[in-house]
């Protein structure tokens, strides 16, 4: 093996280590949805009584300020706040963010 090979190999392996596998973290500290439980399947919270259809959806998710991550899908709801699910195969619910401000658009 060369050593240019051996200095990308061990590059690749050293950047792996310095990129977090965090779940979903607010840039801001939201409460969560109340009756929007983790784990919840999209069905379940279609049939909460309080959310029902979203007013938009999104795939995406800013993990961090610095790192967006196109694994989970976002439900807005205006004036109430945003589901983030696990997704877009699962669809469950991986936490949600309660927000009176909340316009019901990705941003």
């Amino acid at each position: 093996m060369t050593i240019r090979r051996v200095a990308a190999a061990a590059l690749l392996v050293l950047g792996g280590c310095f990129i977090p596998n965090d779940p979903p973290v607010a840039l801001e500290d939201y409460a969560p949805i109340p009756g929007v439980e983790s784990g919840a399947s999209a069905e379940q919270v279609l049939n909460n009584k309080e959310l029902g259809k979203p007013d938009s959806r999104a795939t995406g998710w800013w993990i961090h300020d610095w790192r967006f991550d196109p694994n989970y899908v976002v439900w807005y709801y205006r004036e109430k706040g945003r589901v983030i699910f696990d997704g877009p195969v699962s669809m469950t619910v991986v936490t949600s963010e309660a927000d009176s401000g909340e316009d019901g658009r990705p941003n």
